[in-house]
C-alpha cells in the first residue's frame, strides 16, 4: 500500500486526473453490468419461471392430453419430454390417482432424487406441485423442477457490450488526456519553468505566459504581479544594503561608546534590583504581618476607596484581595454602609472613632463586630485604617460567665431552700407518724385512754379504714419521705464534690439521678418527665466504677433533659415517649447508653453536637453548653469516651465509656512516685 501511495504521489497531475476518470467510468460500468445481470436473474426467477410452469401445466391439464399421458408410462414419458423442451424446466414428473410416480423426464440427463410418492410440500421456489382434477373424478399430480439461471446467449451479449464500453472508454480517455495536457499540464509546466528560472538565476524580470482565462491564467497573472513586487523590493533591498554598510561603520563607532554606557547602566540596574528586592521583601513582610493578625484591617483613601486589606478582611466578604483594591468601602463590605459617616468623621476630625457590637450574619450564625477607625495624616497618605474584631466569642464567654454566676447563686439558693424545706417536711412526717401511733390499738397508752372514754379502738380503726383515712395518712407519709429523699439528692448534687475518682455503685447513682429528673418538669422548657416512660436495664455488677459521682450525675441529667425535650418536640398526637438507660460491662470498661425515641438529628447536627455554644433550640431556651461540658467531663476528667448516633425522626442514642482500670493506673503511678522519692 505504501509503494502504491509513493507511485501515485509521483505521477503528474494530468495522469492523476485521467486515472481518476478511468477508475470512475470502469466502476460505473462494472456496477451497471452487475445490476443488469442480477435484475435479469430476478425477473427470470420471479416472472418467467412461474409463467412457463403455468403454461406447461395448462397444456398438460387438457383432458385429451391427460388421456394420452395415462395410456402408458412410455407414452407419458414422450409427452413429458416434449413439454420439457422449454429451457427453464429441468425435471417433470407425473403421479397417478394413487399418488405413486407414473412417469418422469429429466431434461438435463441427470439422475434426480425424485420422490416415489407425491411430496407434501416443496423445499424451495424452484419446485412446483400442481394437482389436476379430471372429469372422471380422479386427481393426478405434476411435479416440476425449474432452472431460473440465465441462458448462455445473455452472458455472451453482456460480454460483447462490456467490450464495446471499454473501447469507448479508451477512446474517450485518449481525447481527455489530450485536453488535460493542453488546458492543464502545459500551463502548469510553464509556471514550473518560470519558477525554476527565478529560483536558480534570481532573475525577477521574467514573466509567465497567460494561456487561457481560467484558474491557471489567474495564477499566472498573480505570479507575474508577485514577481513585479519582488523585483521592486529587491531593488529597495540593494539600496538599503548599501546604506546599511555605510551605517555599519558608524554603528561600530557607537558600539564602543554604547558598551561603556551599558556597563554603567548594568551597575545602576544591579543597585536598583537590590533596592527593589529589599522593598519587595519588606512589603511581603508587612503583608505577612497584616495577614497573620486575627483582626481584619482595611486601609481607605480620602474617597473611601480600598487601598489595602489583609486576609482576615477578605474572609468577611466574597471578594479576593486583588478584586477589592480600588472599590468603595460600602461595595467591598456592604454591612459597613451605616458606618461610613463614622469613617468620614474620623477623616474630618482626625480622631479615632469606635463602633461597638455591629451585627453580621455569617455562615456559622449571627456574629458581632467591633470597629476602630484610625485616621492617617501625611503628605501623600491621607486616609484611614479600619480595624474589625469579631467579639462574638467574647460576648458568648461573658454571657456564659453571667449564666454561671446565676447558676451558682441559684445553686446556693436551692441548697438553702432545701435546708429550710427539710424542717417543715420533718414536722409533717413526724406529725403523721404520731397520728398513726396514737390510733394504734396495740399501744397500752392508747388502750387506757380509750377505756376511760368507753371507746373501742378496733371500731375506730375500722371506721378510719372504711373512710380511707389510714390510706390518706400513708400517702402523706410516703409523699413526705419521697420529698425528703428528693431534697437529700438535690443537696448531695449541689455540694461541690471531691475531684478525685472514687469507687461508685453505678446503678445506685443512676437511680438517684432518675429520681431527681422524674421530679423535674417544665412545659415551657419543653420537657415533662411525668408523661415519659423510663426504662432501666442496669448491670448490678458495676458496683465499683471509678468516677466523680456528682459530675457523672450532671452528665446524666443533661442527657435525660435533652432526651425529654427531643420527645416533646414530636408533632404526633398522643406520642408515647420512652427513654431507656442501660449499663453493661465490656472487658475493662463500663458502658452507659441513654436512648430516646424523640425527633432525632441529621448528620450535620450530629457532627457539631459537642461544639461549645452550638444549639438547635430557640434563643433564650439553650446556651449550647450542656453537651460540650458533658463531653469535657467524660473525656478530660474521666479519660473516657462519649459518642452519639441518631436516626432523624426515629431515635437518638448517647454512649458513655468509663475505664474500670483507672484505680490500678493510679496505684501504679503512686508507687512510681514513691520509688522516685526513695531513689532520686
Amino acid at each position: 500500500m505504501s509503494r502504491l501511495n509513493d507511485y501515485l504521489s509521483q505521477l503528474p497531475i494530468s495522469r492523476k486526473l485521467i486515472l481518476v476518470m478511468v477508475s470512475v467510468v470502469l466502476a460505473i460500468a462494472l456496477i451497471a453490468s452487475t445490476t443488469l445481470i442480477l435484475s435479469a436473474y430476478l425477473v427470470s426467477r420471479n416472472n418467467f419461471v412461474p409463467a412457463s410452469v403455468q403454461a406447461v401445466t395448462r397444456i398438460l391439464s387438457e383432458e385429451p392430453v391427460l388421456n394420452t399421458l395415462l395410456k402408458s408410462p412410455e407414452k407419458a414419458a414422450e409427452v413429458l419430454e416434449a413439454a420439457s423442451e422449454y429451457s427453464l424446466i429441468k425435471v417433470i414428473a407425473l403421479y397417478g390417482a394413487d399418488g405413486q410416480l407414473y412417469a418422469t423426464h429429466d431434461s438435463k440427463k441427470r439422475t434426480p432424487t425424485i420422490p416415489q410418492t407425491v411430496p407434501e410440500q416443496v423445499a424451495n421456489k424452484t419446485q412446483h406441485i400442481i394437482r389436476v382434477d379430471r372429469t372422471t373424478g380422479s386427481t393426478v399430480t405434476f411435479y416440476i423442477e425449474t432452472d431460473p439461471s440465465l441462458p448462455m446467449d445473455f452472458y455472451v451479449g453482456m460480454t460483447i457490450a462490456v467490450l464495446i464500453i471499454l473501447l469507448f472508454i479508451f477512446l474517450l480517455t485518449s481525447v481527455a488526456a489530450r485536453q488535460v495536457h493542453r488546458y492543464i499540464t502545459q500551463p502548469v509546466l510553464h509556471l514550473i519553468q518560470i519558477a525554476n528560472t527565478v529560483s536558480t538565476e534570481e532573475n525577477y524580470s521574467v514573466r509567465a505566459q497567460k494561456f487561457y482565462h481560467d484558474e491557471m491564467g489567474i495564477l499566472a497573472q498573480t505570479f507575474n504581479t508577485m514577481l513585479s513586487r519582488i523585483e521592486v523590493r529587491d531593488q529597495l533591498l540593494t539600496s538599503a544594503r548599501d546604506k546599511a554598510e555605510q551605517a555599519s561603520v558608524k554603528a561600530q563607532a557607537l558600539a564602543i561608546e554604547t558598551h561603556m554606557t551599558n556597563k554603567k547602566l548594568e551597575l545602576e540596574v544591579k543597585v536598583r534590583k537590590r533596592a527593589e528586592h529589599k522593598l519587595t521583601s519588606f512589603q511581603n513582610y508587612l503583608n505577612n504581618i497584616m495577614d497573620s493578625m486575627p483582626s481584619a484591617l482595611i486601609a481607605v483613601d480620602e474617597q473611601l476607596l480600598i487601598a489595602q486589606c489583609n486576609k482576615a478582611a477578605t474572609q468577611l466578604t466574597t471578594m479576593d484581595h486583588d478584586t477589592a483594591l480600588g472599590l468603595p468601602l460600602g461595595t467591598f463590605m456592604p454591612f459597613l454602609a451605616n458606618c461610613l459617616p463614622k469613617v468620614q468623621q474620623a477623616l474630618d476630625q482626625q480622631t479615632a472613632q469606635l463602633v461597638e457590637k455591629l451585627p453580621l450574619l455569617l455562615a456559622d450564625g449571627e456574629n458581632y463586630l467591633d470597629l476602630v477607625i484610625y485616621p492617617l495624616s501625611g503628605d501623600d497618605n491621607n486616609g484611614a485604617v479600619i480595624r474589625i474584631d469579631n467579639i462574638t466569642r467574647r460576648l458568648q464567654l461573658e454571657e456564659m460567665m453571667v449564666q454561671t454566676e446565676k447558676m451558682m447563686s441559684v445553686g446556693g439558693l436551692a441548697a438553702g431552700m432545701a435546708h429550710e424545706i427539710n424542717n417543715p417536711l420533718g414536722a409533717i412526717i413526724q406529725g403523721v407518724q404520731n397520728i398513726q401511733r396514737r390510733i394504734s390499738p396495740l399501744l397500752p397508752a392508747n388502750q387506757k385512754e380509750a377505756a376511760g372514754l368507753d371507746l373501742s379502738l378496733n371500731i375506730l380503726n375500722r371506721y378510719l379504714e372504711n373512710r380511707e383515712i389510714i390510706r390518706f395518712l400513708d400517702n402523706i407519709s410516703n409523699a413526705g419521705l419521697r420529698a425528703s429523699k428528693i431534697v437529700s439528692n438535690m443537696l448531695q448534687f449541689s455540694r461541690r464534690g471531691n475531684k478525685t475518682l472514687t469507687a461508685t455503685n453505678l446503678s445506685e447513682l443512676i437511680e438517684r439521678t432518675v429520681e431527681i429528673a422524674s421530679s423535674d418538669f417544665d412545659l415551657k422548657k419543653g420537657f415533662d418527665f411525668m408523661s415519659i416512660r423510663l426504662e432501666q436495664d442496669l448491670d448490678e455488677e458495676l458496683t465499683a466504677v471509678p468516677c466523680i459521682a456528682d459530675e457523672i450525675q450532671q452528665v446524666l441529667l443533661n442527657l435525660l433533659k435533652n432526651a425529654a425535650q427531643a420527645i416533646s418536640a414530636r408533632s404526633e398526637v398522643d406520642w408515647q415517649g420512652e427513654i431507656t438507660i442501660q449499663t453493661r460491662r465490656q472487658r475493662d470498661y463500663a458502658l452507659i447508653t441513654i436512648r430516646d425515641n424523640g425527633i432525632g438529628m441529621d448528620e450535620e447536627t450530629r457532627k457539631r453536637i459537642f461544639e461549645p455554644f452550638f444549639t438547635t433550640k430557640d434563643i433564650g431556651t439553650g446556651t449550647g453548653l450542656g453537651l460540650s461540658v458533658s463531653y469535657y467531663i467524660i473525656t478530660n476528667n474521666h479519660k473516657g469516651a462519649m459518642s452519639v448516633t441518631s436516626i432523624p425522626g426515629i431515635s437518638t442514642e448517647f454512649s458513655i465509656t468509663l475505664n474500670l482500670q483507672q484505680f490500678r493506673l493510679l496505684k501504679n503511678s503512686h508507687s512510681l512516685k514513691i520509688i522516685e522519692a526513695a531513689f532520686p
